[in-house]
């Protein structure tokens, strides 16, 4: 189990193996809202405060805001977090609370980080389906009346030179994808119809045919270098058996579209990107890709529900990895862009959070 005992007290740190336990009695339980997300509506917000206590009810308007609510989280010792939102907000909401943990400690006391349950209130939601949530007012009544799904651990990965974790990542067209969406979503803000087309799957097919597709055409596919960084395997195409290599091997090096990495199956929209990220929990799954758009766009459903076997795709199971390109490449972490980087080393973060499943129910 990687969890780090510096973010338990002394009498839980002895016990990391995290019993699958319900919503602990008595459990008291905060709700935090994006409220900029698309189905954050005015009415979404009266449903919430109808169920939820006011003190126990937080609506976020910046990273600054949720950075204000996670220290609130913390000093009041929540036992479990509902958050609502993407992904890029859950990513946003875990990071606080372990920022708010590190601030809070004193001596030998480290605060316990809350567990948390995803509300699916996004557009993407791939940390949604990736513990089944439901309904999000139907889980927030179920949780705070104590009858909550289990809770499982969630592991993550660590951006080495930000100490970011997240689910998953990426660099490559899939981030120049993201970029592209969130500018056309900027640009139609103004119009209701045309806001709500692309707050939708519609809005990323709509990006990727008029802005990603024609700059791929004539932008130089970059050369990657990609080294395993700890123990490392190979998934063997044919029968999806892991291949052992020895540690820090060199995995690729060469012209790549896309590296991702995850320790959870889904991207948004239950695309199942990395089908191999729950094959194992000491290591995340690793995929390069060599594959153009217009292939992946003709195997569009294999690539969707991970079912899709291809000398185009190279899949790895590693403890960390570092990357070096040749050209700058667009990054995104959790759904949201982060700009552009030439290298990036990342690993199996020793910090995690134990998330509501509604698998195990």
């Amino acid at each position: 189990m990687l969890v780090s005992p510096s973010f338990y007290s002394d009498n839980e740190s002895s016990n990391l193996s995290f019993p699958q336990s319900g919503v602990r009695p008595a459990a008291r339980t905060a709700v935090v809202l994006n409220a900029n997300a698309k189905r954050v509506t005015e009415s979404v917000r009266a449903s919430f405060a109808e169920i939820v206590p006011a003190q126990d009810l937080f609506f976020s308007t910046s990273l600054e805001h949720s950075e204000l609510i996670a220290d609130t989280i913390i000093s009041r010792r929540y036992d479990t977090v509902l958050a609502g939102g993407g992904d890029g907000t859950i990513v946003n909401v875990l990071n606080s609370l372990i920022a708010a943990a590190e601030k809070a400690s004193v001596g030998l006391y480290r605060p316990t980080l809350p567990d948390v349950g995803i509300l699916r209130l996004g557009t993407g939601n791939g940390l949604g389906y990736a513990t089944n949530a439901g309904r999000p007012l139907t889980d927030t009544r179920n949780v705070l009346a104590g009858r909550g799904p289990r809770a499982r651990p969630l592991h993550l990965m660590e951006d080495t030179s930000s100490n970011t974790v997240f689910p998953f990542a990426s660099v490559g067209y899939d981030a120049q994808l993201l970029n592209d969406y969130v500018r056309m979503c900027k640009l139609t803000a103004s119009n209701a119809m045309s806001e709500r087309l692309m707050k939708s799957v519609a809005g990323y097919f709509f990006a990727l045919g008029t802005r990603t597709i024609p700059q791929q055409l004539f932008q130089q596919t970059p050369s990657i270098r990609v080294v395993a960084e700890g123990r490392c395997s190979r998934i063997d195409l044919e029968t999806d058996e892991e291949i052992p290599l020895e540690s820090d091997s060199l995995l690729f090096d060469g012209i790549a579209r896309c590296v991702a990495m995850g320790t959870i199956p889904f991207y948004g929209y239950k695309m199942k990107v990395f089908p191999f990220a729950q094959k194992r929990t000491d290591r995340f799954h690793l995929r390069i890709s060599t594959a153009s758009i217009s292939y992946l766009l003709s195997h569009l459903p294999g690539v969707w529900n991970g079912s899709l076997r291809s000398d185009k795709f190279a899949d790895f199971l590693v403890e960390g990895v570092r990357l070096e390109s040749d050209e700058p490449m667009p990054y995104q972490i959790g759904g949201d862009a982060a700009g552009y980087r030439k290298e990036l080393e990342v690993r199996l973060s020793e910090r995690s959070f134990r998330v509501l499943d509604g698998h195990l129910t």
